[in-house]
């Protein structure tokens, strides 16, 4: 997993999390269909994992990201989404 430097949204540090899917033996998917799931954590800057001010929130997806760079881009749109109250049920109000 990459290390880089967190990016930084309107006081909220932005952490992409990006991972192979886990399929199972018996679901029978083709093995074009396997990508990467996608989720980020917002966390308010030095806040550790598990603290009150950070939460990791997933972007549930039918289909995956088959690029590893387009799934991180949307783990980053999906947290400044949530940033900006554009996702219904998920927010960083209480942060």
């Amino acid at each position: 997993m990459s290390t880089r430097q967190p990016g930084i949204y309107k006081g909220f540090e932005l952490h992409p999390l990006v991972f192979s899917r886990v399929f199972t033996h018996d679901d029978a998917h083709s093995r074009y269909a396997e990508g990467y799931d996608v989720a980020v954590r917002i966390c308010r800057p030095g806040a550790e994992i598990g603290e009150h001010g950070s939460r990791v929130f997933r972007l549930l997806l039918e289909n995956t990201f088959s690029d590893f760079g387009v799934a991180r881009t949307a783990a980053c749109q999906r947290g400044k989404d949530i940033i900006d109250g554009k996702v219904d049920g998920e927010s960083v109000n209480d942060m």
